[in-house]
């Protein structure tokens, strides 16, 4: 039965627990409430707005232009985005984009990317000043469940008409494997601006040495142009408005230089082994693997020195006429090759550049100022160098047999850049030296000419009057 006083004490124990047991439920019930209240009040009353960012610039926008805008909230999402064009008291709508979420505590979409298409017929808008007004609200409940606003205004100007294009200077004719410069300006500030002859695009860059304000762009038509079917000066201006003017550029015609080479086992002996070092994945026969050379490896360089004169500096480097290394004559610009092999016929290409011979591993200079902007092997040109004089004008230093010089360098005309070879598809120590204008092959001859540059190029760079 146990003693009674005894009993009582467990009594009040047990009800003691009961008691403390009846508070923790109540009050962990209660913290976890408070918890989920503040864990969704921070959740839907966020209060960081959105951002508005444009991608492009806008200070200037002609009749069709695209506009690339990028709105973000990275809190509770976007809600609305709204984009028109102001001008004075009238609005046109441009973009406007509702979003949700999929439930209550889960967010939006945190970021949006627009391009929006600006047609000024479209919109009723004319050329001046406006105003692009991008607003965005996110999905907070924040301001009575309007959510966090953030409203960006950018200034801007629309110019619907093209620049006008006038033609002051122009060459008398050109040839193919020729070389050129076209002067020419405009009446208003223009960007993006240049020559296109029958599809290849030669750009255009200022021209300091004049005070009129003029741009200038080197040209020149491949060695195998049979005439010049189409030729326009191309400007652009800061809104994007684009003009064309034809122009009346006279061809003169050249008769092809032809020539035979005869391939020898003794040359394959003496060369294969060279370039399957490079090209393993040449196949077959020696005549075989030295025709894959000859035609496979010759495009594909040809193609790495076209994208190596995509990229030019601004500025001209170059003065004067050019450098030519003093030497015996030998093979000459677009000399047009047959390849024989034991008396037959096997192959024919074209030689796109100067060989030029003195002594074993001679001096290699410099042709004029520039950077140089490849110092490497590559195929058929053996151990290569090409500088970058700035415009699109470029030299080009083959079959060498050590380089002196690395690519960033920046020489002077006469500077030691490396030495005469064998290296590539050179039968004897020699220099195979190109000209290229904006990766077009030209004879070296006229850039070697003192008088053929100050009549042809200086002239229109430094004379202010009309040429045309």
């Amino acid at each position: 039965m146990g003693d009674p006083s005894e009993r009582r004490i467990r009594g009040k124990v047990k009800s003691a627990g009961r008691v403390k047991i009846g508070w923790v439920v109540p009050l962990a019930v209660a913290i976890f409430v408070l918890f989920l209240m503040v864990f969704v009040g921070i959740r839907l009353f966020e209060w960081e707005r959105p951002t508005v960012k444009l991608e492009t610039e806008v200070k200037h926008l002609g009749q069709k232009s695209k506009v690339v805008v990028t709105v973000s909230d990275q809190r509770s999402g976007l809600r609305e985005v709204r984009v028109v064009i102001r001008q004075g008291k009238k609005e046109a709508l441009v973009v406007e984009r509702q979003l949700g979420r999929a439930s209550v505590l889960s967010r939006g979409v945190p970021s949006l990317q627009e391009t929006i298409e600006v047609d000024t017929e479209a919109l009723g808008v004319s050329d001046g000043p406006a105003e692009l007004v991008v607003t965005v609200h996110d999905l907070s409940w924040w301001q009575w469940a309007r959510g966090n606003l953030t409203q960006e205004v950018f200034s801007t100007e629309f110019d619907t008409k093209p620049p006008r294009i006038r033609v002051v200077g122009i060459p008398n004719g050109i040839k193919p494997g020729g070389s050129g410069v076209i002067v020419y300006g405009a009446n208003e500030e223009i960007f993006d601006h240049g020559v296109v002859i029958d599809g290849i695009t030669h750009p255009g860059f200022s021209v300091p040495t004049r005070k009129d304000g003029v741009s200038a762009a080197f040209v020149a038509l491949p060695y195998d142009a049979e005439s010049i079917k189409e030729a326009k000066v191309y400007a652009k201006d800061g809104a994007g408005n684009q003009t064309m003017q034809t122009l009346s550029l006279r061809f003169r015609s050249v008769r092809k230089s032809v020539g035979n080479i005869a391939v020898t086992d003794g040359f394959l002996n003496a060369k294969l082994p060279e370039f399957a070092e490079h090209y393993p994945e040449m196949k077959g026969t020696p005549i075989e693997q030295y025709l894959f050379i000859n035609n496979e490896v010759r495009k594909r360089n040809t193609e790495t020195i076209v994208e190596v004169c995509r990229h030019t500096d601004a500025i001209r480097h170059w003065e004067g006429r050019f450098l030519r290394m003093e030497s015996a004559p030998m093979a000459g610009f677009a000399n047009y090759r047959t390849y024989t092999y034991q008396d037959k016929q096997v192959d024919s290409q074209v030689h796109l550049g100067v060989d030029l011979a003195d002594r074993q591993q001679s001096d290699i200079l410099a042709a004029n100022n520039g950077k140089v902007v490849y110092a490497d092997y590559l195929g058929i040109y053996g151990n290569m160098i090409i500088i970058d004089h700035g415009q699109g004008l470029f030299s080009l230093y083959g079959h060498l047999s050590d380089i002196r010089s690395k690519v960033g360098d920046m020489v002077k005309t006469g500077d030691l850049i490396g030495l005469s070879g064998t290296s590539g598809m050179a039968g004897g120590d020699h220099l195979h030296f190109s000209m290229l204008v904006n990766g077009v092959f030209v004879t070296p001859v006229e850039w070697w000419d003192d008088h053929w540059i100050k009549d042809n190029i200086l002239l229109f760079l430094e004379d202010t009057k009309s040429v045309q």
